[in-house]
């Protein structure tokens, strides 16, 4: 049994210490990562139900959805802080250090996308969206599944560290911002009144943005197992 007192096995153990840290913080990084791959996937899966709520003109979601992004708001700020933790305790570099980063700023696009998608329900209060033409329900639907297929492919990303899954969701996402364009476009020769142009005009820019986060996730993969930050061609604020 190792002597606390003798020398000899005191720097043995110190040799030791720090394989056992090192392992310790694999286990924390892999840890916070998971939680954070749960929560992309939880917003990625609201986004479509989401979106037909608010074409079906469902209310009743809304208190609901209301509760979930409160929690999904302190889940991510919790995440944040265990993060910052590791930082503090752990002074991680090279690649450990990018990931643990890359998961603080993502942890932020979440937070927001799921806060956009309260906006969009929040939005049923001025608009009655079964009673529109419909091909603007036909636009919005469409719009609704491209921006989830972009939340997923961001949720996959994380999931299995694909760290060039940025590109593809960058072409998907030039495809959601070709239908807000024709939403918009719609709604500038239809026959809305000015408050539902405008509250239709401003969830079809929430629409956007939250594909925009999706992509900005994609592209935390991309900078965690590179260190480049792909894309970002646009360089657009989210």
């Amino acid at each position: 049994m190792p002597d606390p007192g003798d020398p000899l096995d005191m720097l043995a153990a110190g040799l030791r210490r720090p394989d056992e840290a090192r392992v310790e913080f694999q286990r924390q990084l892999d840890a916070v990562t998971a939680r954070l791959v749960e929560l992309v996937a939880e917003v990625a899966g609201r986004v479509g139900p989401v979106a037909q709520a608010f074409v079906e003109g469902d209310t009743g979601v809304t208190d609901d959805y209301r509760r979930s992004a409160a929690r999904i708001r302190r889940t991510c700020r919790d995440l944040e802080d265990d993060c910052y933790l590791l930082l503090a305790r752990q002074a991680p570099v090279a690649g450990d250090l990018r990931r643990t980063v890359s998961i603080v700023r993502s942890s932020a696009h979440v937070e927001r996308s799921s806060h956009l998608l309260l906006h969009i329900l929040d939005a049923l209060a001025w608009v009655h969206p079964p009673a529109l033409a419909e091909r603007l329900r036909t636009v919005l639907r469409e719009l609704g599944e491209r921006v989830a297929a972009i939340q997923h492919g961001a949720s996959v990303a994380w999931r299995t560290l694909d760290g060039l899954a940025a590109i593809d969701l960058e072409t998907a996402d030039d495809e959601v911002d070709f239908l807000h364009k024709v939403l918009l476009t719609e709604l500038y020769v239809g026959p809305q009144s000015t408050e539902e142009a405008v509250s239709l005009a401003l969830v079809a820019r929430y629409f956007e943005r939250v594909g925009d986060h999706g992509v900005e996730l994609a592209r935390q993969v991309a900078y965690a197992v590179t260190g480049a930050r792909a894309g970002g061609r646009r360089g657009r604020h989210v």
